[in-house]
């Protein structure tokens, strides 16, 4: 069984933590109303769990379905203890919002936040966790810093409110669940799983906590009025010269510590397969030193010359000559060309044959970043042209890793900052637009920028975030204008179509199998059909206008119908001109052409008097309507097409392969899933779908869901849990 860790929030939460003072009553009902909610959601989680699990085993292979297995029977035997822990943890961190935050004295270490040494484990979960709730935040990052702002009204600015201590932050939400599963006899990859499966279920509603809360908050009157949070400009850092040790103190030896913790996992199996397989990297030209003796491809260097050490200033200089003089040329396999690179300029700067050899934590800067890029360049959601842009800058995020030790451990840097939003930009841009388009020539001299004049100064990289951001923030706005225009025309639509079929088949059950006369069938068709649609689309089906007019069909069909008693047939003569009467102001209510109203109340007064005569009108069988209910080719409780009905308005695809492959946003999704329509950059309709049609498009390849998430924590992610795998053989 894996150690217990203790990764939380760092804040020392324990069970019934009472509020350092009473918390304001407004802040009491969203605690209340956010217990309530994300308890009924995991208890549907745990509920559901045995399926969904086994839906996502069924592509897995023997071992790791095991692990699905594990995790079933375990949340099926500690679901108390998960719901009474998740109960306890959201309490807490309502009741800690006032409160001076202190490491709990039981933890083993403390949590990430505080970025001391952490186990192994820790670190993995921790990263899952980071990118869990980025994923689950990019659906209400607005509505956050809205309830930021109003709940430090409600403490008078007497508490400052952040991610770090904001109640609703998935992050604090995740972190809840997450002690709760370091308690199950799992582990780590099957505690992975059931962090999975949370995301899913009780994560994928983080958005609709958030609003829960702002509407609670707005309600009881706290900054009702308050459209948007008011926003801050991030301020520059400067990582790594003397400003920067002065605004920030100096690096914390917690920095190194998880620095070390991921350059740990990158030795042990570079270490463990040295032996039977080349080394990750050919090795050629540049040796390693391991305990002050050179290594090259696992063994001690042999050769018959003198190894000089590389210092970490020659190592920034030659570093900083290829990044401007090969203008940071990359490519898959890039740590291979940068390692013959340097070896070459380091050999034109001796007059003797020597060999140089890297620091062993220089070493393991090159291969981890040479393995994020690596995975940057095989990520499916860039396209090759801006995938192409993006891997130039390993040469200068490789020196800003060298010079400043917390840059794997500060998820805000700059320099990650930048790249991730390279990464959103790059994944919004539609190839088919060509290379001139604005968004990628953007992208073109965000990138040369920092090839040409990045040294140190990590201010380079946050000015031209904030040149992103504000262009970010241009585009959002017309994109959401367009958005919402193109969604109230759709929503409009659908709710045209709903009401037209509902009026169709309203109709179509009162006719069905009864002989009438034409005159009849044709008022109802072709008049009193468009009367109940209207009256449906204005008034809806519980109002007494759609009452009334059903009830006018229903009298209509009722009088022409052959009646055998002497009562029935004088209650017909009776109700004749009352319903012409109301036929006619009916069809002039909605506007009908005044001709045709006209004929189709005359041929039913024509109907109605040859019955009452005795003759027989020339009547008609109406037959059934076939049923339009398609069958559908996925299960309801497919996986994509759950997925499908879920999307959320701002979700990017890609449609088509290959050259032919387009770029598009989900402007509207209505009534989940009905309808899925999708927009380009400029606002322009390129695609539908209905959530049946998506899913099996999904499942086919030709539409792609694209992930615009933090593309360095992915890829920083991903490459632990490579590493994980490897140490696994």
């Amino acid at each position: 069984m894996t150690n217990v860790t203790h990764i939380g929030t760092a804040s020392g939460r324990r069970a019934g933590t009472a509020p350092a003072e009473p918390l304001p009553r407004p802040l009491e009902q969203v605690r209340e109303c956010t217990r309530e909610r994300a308890l009924a959601l995991l208890a549907g989680m745990l509920d559901g769990a045995d399926d969904m699990l086994f839906n996502m085993a069924e592509t897995e292979t023997d071992r790791e379905r095991d692990r699905y297995f594990d995790a079933m029977r375990e949340l099926r035997l500690q679901r108390r203890v998960l719901e009474t822990g998740f109960h306890d943890g959201i309490v807490a961190l309502f009741n800690e919002i006032g409160r001076e935050r202190k490491p709990s004295p039981e933890a083993s270490s403390p949590g990430i936040e505080s970025l001391t040494l952490v186990q192994n484990d820790e670190l993995e979960i921790s990263v899952a966790l980071d990118n869990l709730a980025r994923r689950a935040r990019n659906g209400c990052e607005e509505a956050l810093a809205l309830l930021c702002h109003r709940l430090e009204y409600l403490f008078e600015g007497k508490v400052a409110i952040s991610e770090k201590n904001n109640p609703l932050e998935p992050r604090q939400l995740a972190a809840c669940f997450a002690d709760c599963v370091l308690r199950l006899s799992l582990d780590i990859r099957a505690r992975l799983i059931v962090l999975k499966l949370f995301e899913r279920v009780v994560m994928d509603e983080a958005p609709a906590l958030v609003e829960q809360a702002n509407r609670t908050l707005a309600e009881a009157g706290v900054l009702s009025e308050l459209a948007s949070a008011p926003v801050a400009r991030r301020p520059v850092r400067r990582s790594s010269g003397t400003e920067s040790r002065q605004a920030d103190g100096p690096t914390s030896s917690a920095d190194h510590g998880q620095l070390g913790e991921l350059l740990a996992l990158l030795r042990g199996p570079a270490r463990a397969v040295s032996e039977t397989s080349p080394e990750p990297f050919d090795l050629s030209g540049l040796a390693t030193l391991f305990d002050g003796v050179a290594h090259r491809g696992g063994a001690p260097v042999t050769v018959d010359q003198p190894v000089r050490a590389v210092s970490r200033d020659d190592l920034i200089q030659v570093l900083s000559r290829l990044q401007r003089d090969a203008h940071g040329q990359s490519g898959k396999g890039e740590g291979r060309g940068l390692r013959e690179s340097l070896a070459r300029e380091l050999d034109q700067q001796q007059d003797a044959p020597v060999v140089h050899a890297l620091e062993q934590a220089d070493d393991d800067l090159i291969n981890l970043v040479a393995m994020l890029f690596d995975f940057i360049l095989d990520d499916e959601s860039l396209p090759a042209d801006v995938k192409a842009l993006i891997g130039r800058l390993q040469i200068p995020l490789l020196k800003v890793a060298i010079n400043d030790n917390g840059f794997f451990g500060d998820d805000g840097h700059p320099a990650r900052a930048l790249l991730n939003t390279l990464a959103r930009a790059g994944a919004q841009w539609d190839p088919q637009q060509g290379t001139g388009d604005e968004l990628y020539q953007r992208i073109r001299r965000a990138v040369y920028t920092v090839i040409d004049h990045y040294d140190e100064d990590d201010g380079l990289f946050a000015q031209l975030q904030a040149e992103f951001d504000e262009y970010f923030s241009d585009q959002d706005t017309r994109a959401r204008r367009l958005a919402q225009r193109l969604r109230e025309s759709e929503e409009g639509r659908a709710r045209a179509e709903q009401a037209m079929t509902r009026a169709r088949r309203h109709l179509d059950q009162r006719l069905a199998g009864r002989a009438l006369p034409e005159a009849l069938i044709r008022l109802l068709r072709q008049g009193w059909q468009q009367v109940l649609y209207l009256t449906l689309l204005r008034e809806g089906e519980d109002s007494e206008a759609w009452r009334r007019q059903s009830k006018i069909a229903d009298a209509l069909i009722w009088c022409l119908l052959p009646h055998a008693t002497e009562a029935d047939q004088h209650k017909a003569r009776q109700m004749a001109p009352k319903l012409r009467v109301a036929v006619a102001r009916g069809l002039a209510a909605i506007q009908h052409d005044e001709v045709e109203s006209q004929a189709l109340v005359r041929g039913l007064a024509l109907a109605q008097e040859a019955m009452f005569r005795g003759q027989a009108p020339r009547r008609v069988k109406v037959k059934a309507a076939p049923e339009d209910v398609a069958a559908s080719p996925l299960p309801e409780d497919d996986a994509l097409l759950v997925r499908a009905r879920a999307l959320r308005p701002g979700q990017w695809v890609e449609i088509g392969a290959g050259d032919e492959a387009r770029r598009a946003r989900l402007a509207a999704n209505i009534r989940e899933g009905t309808k899925l329509v999708f927009i380009n950059r400029r606002g322009i309709k390129v695609e539908e779908f209905d959530a049946t049609a998506l899913a099996v498009a999904m499942r086919e390849g030709t539409v792609k869901l694209i992930d615009e998430g933090a593309l360095f924590d992915r890829a920083l992610e991903a490459v632990i849990g490579d590493l994980r795998r490897r140490q696994g053989h």
